[in-house]
């Protein structure tokens, strides 16, 4: 009962004969293969009148079937284009694929948000990030101002572009681990207040005038002057440390 009405539905017969076409031929099957009859307990008259649509699945045959060809119970029925059979090769595309829908349905349903990006792998790392920064903490980006939203937005971005960058950077015939290294190093350097990305970008730039405010500019230099005194004193510590 709905609204204090009845509702008259009508359910629809379970039809699994394409599904289980398509699972007979991917695995290399043939219908009068003695392997099926002997796990899925049938003969070859129940799976060809499967197969035709004709009979409708008991909720056990559906689940046999599944733990069978290594699919799920959703797949079997129709309810998912998805076979996510692990066996399969492709299974990583489709399973990237899979995760992305249902990624895009979590933030239309749970942060009031769509994720624009077409990009399966995209929309993974932006959930991963989302989990890794909000949803651990119990919050969604419904919790957020527009400015903090905008602002996690542009970093994930950045992250995601990162990410990118360093991949491409490993696939490179020059590359060395070294330089990954290095990148890791610099991060860790930021996140004790002994470096600074941008900083250093338009530090290598100023006899260029890349920066037009001569305030700027001062301020530049002096931060680049600190960062080498806090340098300084760590290779003093780590001499004095060396002769004792």
């Amino acid at each position: 009962m709905k609204g204090g009405m009845l509702m008259n539905c009508e359910v629809s017969k379970i039809k699994i004969g394409n599904q289980l076409q398509h699972l007979l031929e991917v695995n290399g099957f043939n219908i009068s293969d003695n392997l099926l009859f002997e796990n899925l307990g049938l003969n070859q008259l129940n799976l060809q009148r499967y197969l035709n649509n004709e009979q409708t699945p008991t909720l056990e045959d559906t689940i046999r079937q599944a733990n069978f060809f290594n699919t799920s119970v959703d797949f079997i029925t129709g309810n998912s284009k998805y076979v996510l059979d692990t066996w399969d090769y492709n299974f990583l595309e489709e399973f990237f694929l899979y995760s992305s829908e249902k990624i895009k349905d979590h933030f239309d349903n749970r942060h009031n948000m769509g994720i624009a990006s077409e990009d399966s792998i995209e929309t993974i790392l932006f959930g991963l990030l989302t989990y890794m920064t909000l949803s651990r903490t119990g919050k969604s980006f419904e919790d957020l101002t527009e400015e903090e939203i905008t602002n996690k937005k542009d970093a994930f971005r950045e992250i995601i572009s990162l990410l990118h960058s360093c991949i491409t950077m490993s696939n490179q015939d020059c590359f060395d681990i070294k330089e990954l290294r290095a990148l890791n190093r610099s991060i860790v350097d930021y996140l004790f207040g002994d470096y600074s990305f941008a900083n250093e970008r338009i530090f290598n730039g100023l006899e260029d005038n890349i920066v037009e405010s001569q305030n700027d500019r001062v301020q530049l230099l002096k931060a680049c002057i600190n960062q080498n005194i806090e340098r300084s004193h760590r290779v003093v510590k780590m001499l004095d440390e060396l002769s004792e």
